[in-house]
């Protein structure tokens, strides 16, 4: 009796086997047609993030329709900004780097109302805005603005530099961007970015920016640009504030960009694959560095423009004087 059982238990396992173990092939092989291996682009500067961006998408996309359109996406891509001080998009100069300034002084601002942030970048933020007049993708809300009560009321970019000043190898130096309070069915504005988090390795601090999409001709540019900045103002806070030690050797590293879908909507095909025909942008063109964190911060904090790298950011955004912000 004993041994029958054994023996049914036996052929049970033989016929687990070999049935269960040609269907796990079979479903691996499935799986591994919709998976997509990660693709890492690397740029000394934005403008070749660009170019190598647009090219990519346009010889491996797939096509997509999507509420704000169709076009033609790839999947798990990388940008890495190799030099965070060549921010700037020159190929469509001067007017990407007078958008990308009005942009930066709108996040300084930090307002959630669109008339008094992003329009004053562009008037399509308004298509986005709701009922009340009201965007989620001020990205500088979340960054210099947003407190948060469990933390004592810093803002996230304090959290940020109390994580690292406390412990250089933190893992918890994040700033959340998209949030629960975003999930509205009925907002048009649902913001790409879902986080930042900023590291120290090999005494390079380095900033991860997670993208749930990213445009590759509108957004990733102007994108890359305020992250570089933001992680340009991390280090120098770091610089004056950690002892000597730690402060001498540290490094402005890179800053990755990880997009789960990168796009070409078909409404600006035309001009994205254009910028495969530009020449290499002037990296000479840079906006000044940032000499002095605490002063920048108070410039962003008190909407002024005291400090180089803020004159020149509000030189290039070229704002009527009726709307500049002070």
């Amino acid at each position: 009796m004993l041994n029958n059982a054994y023996g049914i238990f036996a052929l049970f396992q033989l016929v687990n086997f070999v049935y269960f173990g040609s269907f796990a092939e079979a479903d691996l092989k499935r799986i591994s047609r919709q998976y997509t291996a990660p693709v890492t682009i690397v740029g000394d500067n934005v403008d070749d993030l660009v170019v190598k961006g647009v090219r990519h998408i346009k010889d491996e996309g797939e096509r997509f329709n999507a509420r704000a359109g169709s076009g033609q996406q790839a999947y798990d891509v990388s940008y890495v900004l190799l030099n965070p001080n060549n921010r700037l998009h020159l190929i469509r100069k001067p007017k990407s780097v007078r958008y990308f300034s009005r942009e930066l002084v709108a996040y300084f601002n930090g307002s959630l109302d669109v008339n008094a942030g992003l329009a004053q970048a562009s008037p399509f933020w308004k298509t986005l805005a709701d009922k009340d007049g009201k965007i989620a993708s001020n990205y500088g809300y979340y960054v210099f603005h947003q407190r948060v009560p469990e933390t004592g009321n810093k803002t996230q970019y304090e959290w940020v530099i109390d994580n690292l000043v406390n412990n250089l190898d933190s893992r918890k130096a994040f700033i959340n961007i998209n949030q629960p309070m975003h999930k509205i069915k009925e907002s048009k504005d649902f913001p790409c970015t879902l986080g930042m988090q900023f590291f120290v390795r090999d005494n390079n601090l380095c900033c991860i920016v997670s993208s749930r999409s990213t445009d590759v001709y509108t957004g990733l540019p102007y994108d890359m640009g305020f992250f570089s900045f933001v992680a340009e103002l991390v280090y120098k806070d770091l610089k004056e504030k950690l002892p000597e030690e730690q402060s001498k050797n540290l490094r402005l590293g890179t800053i990755v960009m990880k997009a789960n879908f990168t796009q070409i909507y078909d409404k600006t095909r035309d001009a994205a694959l254009d910028v495969l025909n530009c020449t290499s942008s002037d990296c000479d063109d840079r906006m000044p560095t940032i000499e002095n964190a605490q002063e920048t911060l108070k410039d962003i904090y008190n909407q002024t423009y005291n400090t180089p790298v803020m004159q020149w950011i509000y030189k290039h955004a070229e704002l009527p004087k009726t709307n500049t912000i002070k």
